[in-house]
């Protein structure tokens, strides 16, 4: 019997996405390519493994126990490359990163500076995403460590505090309550909301603070970029709620932060990894270094 550790991963790939065609795209391969492997390996083992469940790849009971062991075998095999590879004293590798578009402008970049400047020869791959497809993607190990807010959707994480800040009423200088130091929800219910959008955590903050206020936000516009939410409400289309740090870093004359009063306002950045998996060194090295250097979570950014 052959088992190659190329089959192996293969297989993993192709349980993770539950299609051979998304597998074969994430794993640079063709999806022929993908099919003879896994009939070879089920020549050489003598089991079948997959089905079809509708327009799905579903795996069989003895798949489920041949992906349980694969993964430690290929942990195990990625241990082994990483320090046959120099991967051990730093000179290179790759630390798989996610965080939301806010927390790339206003959190990241200052908080791995000195990590950069010490370890040259790592590289980041970044993905940004809203706050809870980030940690989703975390918790399906495609990604090493990420920076999200609170509230953590799994127990299987490392949690690590990095900032503690405060969401804010954004209004134009125009709008009535802009001589308020603080608001509650109940006195925006005649107005008019432009949100990030639904994948961003704080858009659901931001609904529930609403219906805690006994009424439904008027949506007139979700967006996907802050900044784009910031130049609306400038020009009068509505009020949002966005993170204070982002405004401090690049204010504007003609917009005006409000504090607001309720607990969704708390705006808790921290840094995420999966527990019980096994991470490259460099992804150690560079949890290590966040963990030496966030300190007493505060604001980072001036």
């Amino acid at each position: 019997m052959k088992l190659d550790i190329k089959q192996l991963k293969y297989f993993i790939g192709i349980v993770e996405a539950q299609s051979f065609s998304e597998a074969a795209r994430n794993l640079y391969v063709s999806q022929p390519t993908l099919s003879k492997a896994m009939k070879h390996l089920e020549e050489e083992l003598g089991i079948q493994i997959f089905y079809i469940s509708g327009k799905k790849v579903q795996i069989t009971n003895y798949g489920k126990q041949l992906y349980f062991m694969a993964q430690g075998i290929v942990e195990q095999h990625q241990a082994i490359y990483d320090a046959m590879h120099g991967l051990t004293s730093l000179q290179k590798g790759i630390i798989k990163v996610g965080f939301p578009p806010i927390i790339g402008t206003c959190v990241f970049p200052r908080l791995i500076k000195g990590f950069v400047e010490k370890y040259p020869g790592l590289e980041f791959v970044i993905d940004q995403h809203g706050a809870n497809q980030i940690q989703q993607m975390v918790d399906k190990n495609k990604l090493d460590v990420a920076f999200t807010i609170m509230p953590i959707i799994s127990d299987a994480f490392e949690v690590v505090p990095i900032v503690e800040d405060l969401n804010v009423l954004v209004v134009n200088r125009q709008h009535p309550l802009v001589r308020r130091k603080a608001v509650d929800y109940n006195d925006l219910r005649n107005d008019k909301f432009v949100l990030l959008g639904d994948e961003y955590m704080l858009y659901n903050n931001i609904i529930a603070g609403c219906r805690d206020a006994g009424f439904e936000p008027r949506i007139v516009v979700k967006a996907s970029q802050w900044d784009f939410v910031v130049q609306l409400v400038k020009v009068g289309i509505g009020v949002s709620i966005l993170p204070r740090q982002i405004l401090e870093m690049y204010p504007d004359p003609d917009i005006v932060q409000i504090d607001l009063n309720h607990r969704s306002a708390h705006w808790d950045v921290v840094m995420i990894s999966k527990k019980d998996v096994y991470l490259p060194i460099s992804v150690q090295t560079f949890i290590s270094y966040i963990k030496e250097n966030a300190g007493k979570p505060k604001s980072i950014c001036y």
